[in-house]
């Protein structure tokens, strides 16, 4: 009877063991380079590649991805499925700066599409090509505090040629929704050779929610355009920039193509703005259509810059002193800022389908098989009774 009991509780640990596998990442942190062979739980037994990270953590919390050495993406990286959490990509963990020894995040011409809260900070990005386009997918954005951006072939100035931060959609980049009322949160607190689009780009689309943007710290943003990018008829809601600390933006535009805005609101706190345009004059023919009367509000230190009158002339509005100033848009202190989607929306987890069952599912199935074999052992006592 008891090689019976062994056995069967041998055959329950097998079981348990294989629906383990198969569930979700219980880390929080993990760490990441080039030829890990890990783990990924510390830095002397990191994961090699994005996906394997992605899938070690407990996306359901705030998570951080520890660099601890050069990383290369050649390739998209699109996790492809959607988390309430969130994951924050850095060098600097524990007390320890890896990037003096050589940490950092080099890419090809290439795209990272978000599915959740996603943040980088205290690292450096290597540009091996000239382009990297970061997907909002209308999850928020942080570029953090001592993010640098290095490559000779990228400007800024065109998003094919920039550290592109693309809040909304991408065309033929997962199946995006042409309408959405969804608000876009982007903060950039740091870096250079950056272009930034507050909605979406390619797609003939109708995106009602707001873009927030806040730029600040020492960040330094090449274009920032406050609607979309191509084609022409795209149609979105409402943009407030918050400008602050040391930030510059050498370049505004309204928008590069026929377009309609609901609102345009700026915070202008303090930092440069070089240029505004609401139409930019590399596609001079286009219209920007806003329903409402555009706004700037400006501190008393901005009113003394060189630009500053040429740039409120193109407002509506222009509502001056330091008392104009509503709260707009909030930066969390975990730098990640949670995105404001309505409270009854339902949070969507996709399961990994290589990682087997539901969890919910597997619990029920180890509590019946435990239950099972409680019984069993309950029938070969009483046979060894009789």
């Amino acid at each position: 009877m008891k090689k019976r009991i062994a056995l069967l509780f041998g055959l329950l640990l097998a079981f348990a063991l294989v629906v383990s596998v198969g569930a979700a990442g219980d880390k929080t942190v993990v760490y990441l380079k080039n030829g890990g062979t890990g783990d990924g739980s510390s830095a002397l037994s990191p994961l090699s590649s994005l996906k394997a990270a992605y899938d070690a953590l407990d996306l359901s919390k705030d998570c951080t991805i520890v660099l601890c050495g050069i990383y290369t993406q050649t390739d998209t990286f699109s996790y492809g499925k959607a988390y309430d959490g969130s994951v924050t990509i850095t060098s600097v963990y524990d007390g320890k700066d890896y990037r003096t020894s050589g940490a950092s995040y080099q890419f090809k011409s290439t795209r990272f599409v978000c599915f959740g809260a996603t943040a980088f900070e205290n690292m450096d990005f290597a540009a091996l090509e000239k382009s990297f386009l970061l997907v909002g997918q209308h999850n928020p954005i942080t570029i953090g505090e001592g993010v640098t951006m290095k490559g000779e072939d990228m400007t800024g100035g065109s998003v094919a040629k920039a550290f592109c931060i693309l809040g909304g959609y991408q065309n033929g980049q997962d199946n995006p929704p042409t309408e959405s009322d969804k608000d876009t949160n982007i903060t950039i607190l740091s870096g250079s050779k950056m272009n930034v689009v507050a909605f979406s780009r390619q797609i003939m689309g109708n995106y009602t929610g707001t873009a927030n943007i806040t730029i600040g710290g020492n960040a330094e943003v090449v274009v920032l355009n406050c609607t979309a990018v191509s084609p022409n008829g795209v149609s979105v809601g409402d943009t407030v920039v918050t400008i602050e600390g040391d930030a510059l933006i050498k370049s505004v535009y309204g928008c590069l193509q026929d377009t309609t805005v609901n609102s345009v609101t700026f915070n202008w706190k303090s930092g440069n703005i070089n240029k505004f345009e609401w139409v930019s004059s590399y596609t001079p023919s286009r219209l920007l259509t806003c329903n409402t009367p555009t706004k700037l509000i400006a501190s008393e230190g901005v009113q003394k810059s060189e630009t500053y009158a040429t740039i409120s002339a193109n407002f509506d509005e222009v509502d001056e002193g330091e008392e104009a100033f509503e709260p707009m848009h909030v930066i969390a202190a975990s730098v990640v800022v949670k995105s404001n989607a309505p409270v009854t929306e339902a949070p969507v987890v996709d399961v990994p389908a290589e990682s087997g069952a539901p969890v919910g599912l597997i619990i029920g199935i180890v509590v019946a098989v435990i239950a099972a074999a409680a019984v069993v052992v309950v029938v070969l006592k009483k046979k060894g009774n009789k």
